[in-house]
């Protein structure tokens, strides 16, 4: 539960952030929970109509997490910085070997990936955050974790309202 209340805490200023640019800001390693492995924008064209949507998980008020064998998936879904929402997929690896995996959410429209695969060690937790995403009112939001040469984990879904 540390992870996510600090997930939950923690502003875009305080995290790295790896944009599409490539351009990077660091932040000290006791702000900074996990590794950010990278970060995507994609435009918003129009406020959402209802204003601020609430969401409500099974972690906590934004997260929704799931205990697999070797480790934890959270979604988290937060305000964005403009009139969307930043979602948050993170797994914090305890066990096991080395896997090759990636990020995915899916807010009933469809699946949207990370920017790429990434091999991650036990002790190691890592994230991916998606910025400004346009979620429609009351959508259920689905963190993934596709596990190479396995399956796809999923975390129940964080409810928009």
């Amino acid at each position: 539960m540390r992870l996510v209340h600090r997930l939950a805490a923690t502003t875009a200023a305080a995290v790295s952030v790896l944009a599409l640019s490539g351009a990077a800001t660091t932040a000290s390693a006791e702000e900074q929970p996990g590794k950010l492995i990278g970060s995507a924008s994609v435009a918003v064209t129009e406020p959402a109509a209802k204003g601020v949507q609430e969401a409500g998980g099974n972690c906590n008020y934004e997260v929704s997490c799931t205990k697999l064998t070797n480790g934890t998936l959270y979604v988290g879904v937060y305000q964005g910085t403009n009139f969307g929402n930043d979602i948050h997929d993170t797994f914090e690896k305890t066990g096991g070997g080395t896997i090759t995996a990636r990020f995915e959410y899916n807010a009933g429209h469809g699946t949207q990936y990370d920017q790429g695969w990434f091999t991650q060690s036990a002790g190691q937790t890592k994230y991916f955050r998606w910025q400004n995403q346009t979620i429609d009112y009351c959508a259920q939001v689905v963190g993934i974790l596709e596990v190479s040469g396995q399956t796809s984990f999923q975390t129940p879904p964080v409810y928009m309202c």
